[in-house]
């Protein structure tokens, strides 16, 4: 039985909690909505995983306390974290995920394994976009590293490297006062394949959706569509569909694994580095209008 605490603001950790109550073989051991309360509960309780729920500001200091505790960590997507704190667990030998990473989420999961089978031959070009409600609270967030991370991290882990990136973002505030922010990031992969990354603050639901493209097929996504999945090779089509389950929890029971040395991490703080480093290009790129080298080694299997 691994023993856990669910930190971060009050009254953001509910859906991590609810995920944890339906794996047996975790125990929720305490919750922290605020640094003082985790830092009472690891120097008084047997922990082994702090899950990290949303935060309004940087995640470093809520990682740094469970690092120095040597606690395993998961950390909620979108968290504003730096390269220190990530670092600072590989140091440690502390395993660090970002939940709701799309290595977990079935169709994202599926489509990489028929790539790597061979599904689509040699990659050409790829698209990707993920979009979410405008909101004023995202105005001094950076949107490449906030939405996108979980794309960019993808992507290496589905089709290798980043050779290139080259950035361009557009952001206003509307009549509602809601700041509108659209991104378009164009990766050049190192085995010659050519990434769109779409990312936009200006919808009226989260929505997610690919089409990947290959000289043999293609499989494409669409959140919004009742069909999960679909791909094609020549003139055969197929669909699949999914059923039960349950991103958070998944994930939550492969880093149990994980921690009990059961089986190896998915994801690793290099990976997170990597992925990182791309937001932090494409942002480089937007401010001087120019393309980014960048090469990174990590966990692409």
């Amino acid at each position: 039985m691994v023993k856990v605490v669910v930190a971060g603001e009050a009254g953001t950790s509910v859906k991590e909690s609810q995920a944890w109550f339906r794996i047996t073989e975790a125990e929720i051991v305490g919750v922290a909505d605020s640094l003082s309360s985790l830092r009472e509960i690891l120097q008084g309780t047997e922990v082994d995983i702090v899950d990290i729920g949303s935060l309004t500001d940087s995640a470093d200091p809520w990682v740094t306390l469970a690092t120095q505790a040597g606690k395993h960590i998961l950390c909620a997507e979108g968290s504003v974290l730096g390269r220190e704190g990530i670092s600072l667990c590989d140091q440690h030998d502390i395993m660090l995920q970002f939940t709701n990473t799309l290595r977990f989420a079935p169709e994202y999961e599926q489509a990489h394994e028929q790539i790597k089978n061979g599904a689509i031959g040699k990659a050409g070009v790829i698209r990707i976009r993920r979009g979410a409600p405008a909101s004023s609270q995202n105005a001094d967030k950076c949107i490449f590293q906030v939405l996108g991370m979980r794309e960019f991290d993808w992507l290496r882990w589905t089709f290798g490297e980043v050779e290139r990136v080259m950035a361009r973002e557009v952001k206003h505030t509307n009549e509602p006062g809601k700041i509108v922010h659209y991104a378009l990031v164009m990766l050049r992969m190192a085995n010659g394949a050519i990434a769109h990354v779409e990312l936009s603050w200006a919808e009226g639901t989260e929505h997610t959706s690919f089409e990947l493209t290959g000289d043999q097929g293609m499989i494409a996504h669409d959140s919004r569509e009742s069909t999960p999945i679909r791909w094609s090779r020549g003139e055969q089509f197929l669909s699949t569909t999914f059923q039960g389950m349950d991103l958070m929890q998944r994930q939550r029971e492969h880093f149990i694994r994980c921690v009990q040395k059961q089986e190896g991490s998915r994801l690793h703080s290099r990976d997170l580095l990597a992925a990182l480093d791309i937001a932090s290009a494409a942002r480089e790129s937007v401010r001087t209008g120019q393309p980014v080298k960048l090469m990174h080694g990590g966990d692409e299997g």
